[in-house]
């Protein structure tokens, strides 16, 4: 009897062991990641998109990048998948511009040359798509930086504040990040693919540099002419984005204002802030009248009598320019200085 016991205890340990042995590590095993590759197909709505979410550096840290020596052609150096071309809509080519790159875990803020190509033609899977670059890129040297969905953003409350770029993003939206670090710069690209939009993908290169400054600074003596013969004049000043702390970089032009109603004590002047159309019409209003008193601060700082002065907002409601080009909206981020007496 007690052989009998001791038997059927080894069986129940036995079946014990086989059961588990039939459960993966990490649970069920997953579906929709682990097809191969050459099945992999656009997802169709956000219910059927894979999560396809990897990092290759948590926490992305440009500094433990190995630096690279690309042969570098045209810029923006990586061309469409085979059976793709430009499309029509969606282009982007300009020398400069910031862009908002997600690594898995925050945003990163790139400036520099920017081009973005909308891909049109076959349609290659998500996976291809990100495969295909990683491998141009990591051929060259780089980093994979993100493979994923936007779903990963949400999750953590992380959104695009930039909208001229990519608006509205949705969670079943397909990111994938990559750059190169050369002695000289960064090269970052990023392939996006909406599921919804089958045989279309945006290509976006970002090459990291500082702003070339195009324009001249209008002495004080040239302010004035432009207030005594139009009324109004426009300035270039540079904020922190999406804020009203005017950068060190735009003191000059401040310094020309001051010599301007120092040596015209008589003068009173209306400071306008203005902006695009990117955004809600009451965010634009709040942010360029923020703008325009943060001018007047600087000035009144400067030793100027507030009573000479005046600051309002229009946000977006006075352009000068086209809103439907980067270079327009460039020139609709302005301060206007309004001749009053």
């Amino acid at each position: 009897m007690h052989k009998i016991l001791i038997l059927a205890a080894m069986l129940v340990l036995t079946l014990g062991a086989c059961a588990k042995k039939q459960e993966p590590i990490g649970g069920p095993v997953a579906t929709g990641n682990d097809q191969p590759a050459s099945s992999a197909t656009p997802v169709a709505s956000p219910e059927s998109s894979p999560v396809l979410t990897t990092t290759s550096i948590t926490g992305f840290d440009i500094e433990k990048v190995p630096i690279a020596n690309p042969q570098l052609g045209k810029f923006p150096y990586f061309g469409l998948i085979d059976g793709y071309r430009r499309g029509t809509q969606g282009n982007k080519d300009v020398d400069f511009d910031r862009y908002e790159f997600f690594d898995g875990t925050k945003i990163i803020f790139v400036e520099g040359r920017l081009a973005t190509i909308a891909a049109e033609g076959n349609r290659a899977s998500a996976f291809q798509v990100f495969k295909t670059y990683e491998a141009l890129v990591t051929g060259m040297g780089g980093v994979k930086v993100f493979e994923g969905t936007a779903d990963e953003m949400r999750r953590l409350k992380i959104d695009i504040s930039d909208q001229r770029h990519r608006f509205p993003v949705y969670s079943a939206d397909h990111i994938g990040v990559y750059m190169v670090r050369t002695p000289e710069s960064e090269i970052w690209v990023e392939t996006y693919i909406n599921p919804n939009r089958d045989g279309l993908y945006h290509l976006t290169v970002v090459e990291k540099k500082a702003l070339e400054v195009k324009a001249s600074l209008l002495p004080a003596e040239q302010l004035k002419k432009e207030l005594d013969t139009r009324g109004h004049v426009a300035l270039y000043i540079n904020f922190d984005f999406n804020k009203a702390d005017i950068k060190p970089d735009s003191k000059p032009i401040i310094n020309e204002v001051v010599k301007l109603l120092k040596t015209n004590p008589n003068l009173s002047l209306k400071v306008e802030g203005h902006t695009d159309n990117v955004g809600t019409p009451d965010y634009n209003r709040s942010l360029s009248d923020a703008r325009a008193k943060s001018v007047v601060t600087a000035l009144k700082a400067e030793g100027i009598d507030g009573s000479r002065l005046d600051a309002v907002g229009y946000g977006e409601d006075k352009p000068i320019a086209d809103n439907a080009s980067d270079t327009g909206r460039a020139q609709n981020r302005r301060v206007e200085l309004v001749k009053t007496s």
